[in-house]
């Protein structure tokens, strides 16, 4: 048995030059007062397996498709407030995920100083694209004295406090709603539109603009020489969950703690991806671009399922419980049960349940283009196929579906 793809979310040592974008400002713990802990990030670490002397028994348990292994809690996140009364999100990476935070921020000096090189539109030194990174903070002895212990023990009780050898990044505050949370966003619905077929034409919109959103901010980050490495539901922020104002949605991509740029690649992920079909070190990146895209098409299944059962269910559907349908197991459904075949069996699948007709009506549009975009994301990872490198988001986005 032998590793096919070793890591998808995968952490690197990185070693920074030691000169920071001249946007980016170092913080004191003086700096910025802490009001409350508002999340907390783990990782996961997914490796698929390819096995030799016959084919794979998908009954077989010691014969997994991929394992997934979760890392604990290694990032931690605040709502703080600068003393200009400023309002910012603070970033801890705990030291597990310390390389992970270096990478972050080594991604952000590149997209800032690209950003000023090209002299586009910047927020804080930032592209709009991204959450605007304002500047970072590294813990040291004080972080440990029995003083600054007893004042964060008073301030925040319920939370443990940092420890020395600890990056902080702080990023200006854009809020925390992500593609993640947007199918249970409370909506407001006209009085008169009594079956709900308003409020369900207004949802099918909102999520094809969100698609389409997500596809060009993914894909500005390819053209920045970026790739993410992590895409999901939590790595895409919406700057609203309104479903009547689609015109309002921005898409930010944010966690860039797994990116990175050609440069900032270790050599065994360049070996890696050689091994899996890049024909050189030119297609690396390349490669790794549809690695995104492929993983952006589970992230858009798992919204259109599940805002289309959100919506069934507030609409009176009986028993429906909003059950999220998450990576894994979508991954298990399409590549394991249906073979990579979205646009027939998973549309046959998808179609059998009334919670997610909503869905099913909204991929169908354009003679069911929809399914035609997803089933070239998932088509994308395959390297031995002319079409599949042909894939971007740029061409996506040209398909009829966004057009109807």
């Amino acid at each position: 048995m032998r590793t096919l793809v070793t890591v998808i979310l995968r952490c690197a040592v990185v070693l920074l030059a030691g000169s920071h974008c001249a946007a980016l400002q170092l913080f004191s713990p003086s700096s910025f007062t802490i009001r409350r802990q508002v999340g907390q990030l783990g990782f996961a670490t997914e490796t698929e397996w390819q096995y030799y002397g016959g084919p794979r028994n998908p009954l077989d348990p010691s014969q997994p498709a991929r394992t997934v292994e979760a890392s604990g809690i290694s990032v931690r996140l605040f709502d703080a407030l600068l003393g200009s009364g400023e309002r910012v999100l603070l970033k801890e990476f705990l030291a597990p995920a310390l390389d992970i935070g270096e990478r972050e921020l080594a991604v952000h000096e590149h997209l800032q100083a690209r950003a000023l090189e090209l002299g586009g539109p910047v927020l804080g030194g930032a592209p709009p694209q991204v959450n605007a990174l304002l500047g970072l903070l590294r813990t040291d002895r004080l972080f440990e004295t029995e003083a600054f212990r007893k004042e964060w023990t008073r301030a925040l009780p319920n939370t443990p406090p940092p420890d020395a050898g600890e990056l902080w990044l702080i990023f200006r505050w854009e809020g925390l709603s992500t593609i993640a949370g947007f199918p249970r966003a409370p909506q407001t619905r006209a009085w008169w539109d009594l079956d709900g077929r308003v409020a369900r034409a207004a949802r099918k919109r909102f999520l094809k603009v969100m698609v389409a959103r997500s596809l060009q901010v993914v894909g500005w980050l390819h053209e920045a020489g970026v790739v993410h490495r992590s895409i999901g539901t939590s790595s895409l922020l919406l700057s609203t969950y309104d479903e009547k104002a689609p015109e309002k949605l921005f898409v930010k991509v944010i966690d860039l703690g797994f990116g990175s740029t050609a440069m900032l690649l270790p050599p065994e992920d360049v070996a890696s991806a050689m091994s899996r079909g890049a024909e050189s070190p030119l297609e690396v990146m390349p490669l790794l671009e549809r690695d995104d895209l492929h993983c952006l098409a589970y992230v858009i299944l798992e919204v259109l399922l599940t805002s289309s059962a959100a919506s069934y269910a507030a609409g009176g559907g009986r028993g429906v419980q909003i059950v999220t349908l998450e990576l894994q197991s979508l991954k298990r459904l399409v590549e394991d049960v249906f073979d990579g075949d979205v646009i027939d069996q998973m549309r046959e699948y998808v179609l059998q349940e009334p919670k997610w007709a909503m869905a099913v009506e909204l991929l169908d549009e354009g003679e069911r283009s929809g399914w035609e975009v997803l089933q070239q994301l998932i088509d994308c990872r395959h390297p031995a196929s002319v079409a599949a490198r042909l894939v971007s988001a740029q061409a996506l986005l040209r398909s009829r579906w966004f057009q109807v």
